[in-house]
């Protein structure tokens, strides 16, 4: 059965997993991804693209999930750090022709998932178009170094 189109946003989450104050966060189809994850296991994590990070992190991790090259990719991460190993839901992040597919979302705190263990049922696969997955991503980077207009919080791709 063919995985019907994603829309991808970066937006305001307000207490998104267990986080008191607001932060930017990735939302699948109109809603937090944090959330989603959090009705299935509580997941204590930020986006590493979120706004209150400093613009080095966003910009390596928009430009990690740029390549989608069949790498397992950090989507959210721990609250102190940017490492995997204090805890990181991550995603098989790969193209599909033109479109990026993010697969196999899972809590990672080691260098290795186990498929039976760490992976979040129902939530996933999820399919980008890939020029909107790009122009999103691209945005944020362009945000980094002051190359756009648009506030921050708007970026957009359906």
């Amino acid at each position: 059965m063919p995985v019907p189109y994603t829309s991808l946003d970066l937006a305001p989450a307000d207490g998104a997993g267990g986080a008191s104050t607001p932060q930017r966060d990735v939302l699948v189809d109109g809603r937090a991804l944090l959330h989603r994850l959090d009705e299935v296991d509580g997941v204590d994590a930020v986006s590493p693209l979120a706004a209150d990070l400093p613009p080095t992190i966003r910009a390596g991790h928009a430009e990690l999930l740029l390549l989608a090259d069949g790498t397992r990719r950090v989507i959210h991460s721990c609250p102190d750090c940017d490492d995997p190993g204090c805890g990181a839901v991550t995603a098989v992040v790969e193209r599909s022709g033109e479109d990026v597919v993010w697969r196999d979302l899972a809590w990672q705190t080691g260098p290795a998932v186990d498929p039976d263990r760490d992976v979040y049922p129902g939530i996933g696969p999820y399919l980008f178009h890939g020029a909107t997955y790009r122009a999103v991503l691209h945005r944020l980077l362009a945000e980094n170094t002051g190359d756009t207009d648009e506030p921050a919080g708007t970026l957009r791709a359906a």
